[in-house]
């Protein structure tokens, strides 16, 4: 059987938070890489109003096996009450870099 691979999107307050982050996982072979992007402005409803403040979007590649352990170790290292942690199945992926994913991550 084939690896799942999964692109695992989280949004950061800043960037030493999603640096930090990537660090980490990559680290404990959570996700084979982080993308850490530009700022964006985010607005939402949160307690009973609307925000807008700045983040750091930061993309993790990862398996999906390794979804429920890589959601763990990001909500011990962020620091939102409710951060978004949301996985998306890669629906298409060479082979090749499949693999990398899969060695980069294995024995997690």
């Amino acid at each position: 059987m084939k690896a799942e691979a999964v692109d695992v999107w989280i949004n950061c307050p800043d960037k030493a938070t999603a640096d930090r982050i990537a660090d980490a996982v990559i680290e404990r072979r959570l996700a084979a890489c982080a993308n850490v992007m530009a700022p964006i402005e985010s607005a939402y409803h949160w307690k009973g109003k609307v925000e807008r403040e700045p983040e750091v979007p930061l993309v993790l590649k990862t398996r999906a096996a390794l979804f429920d352990r890589l959601v763990a170790a990001v909500r011990e290292l962020h620091p939102y009450e409710t951060p978004a942690i949301i996985g998306l199945p890669i629906a298409m992926v060479n082979d090749d870099y499949l693999q990398w994913i899969v060695e980069e991550t294995d024995g997690a």
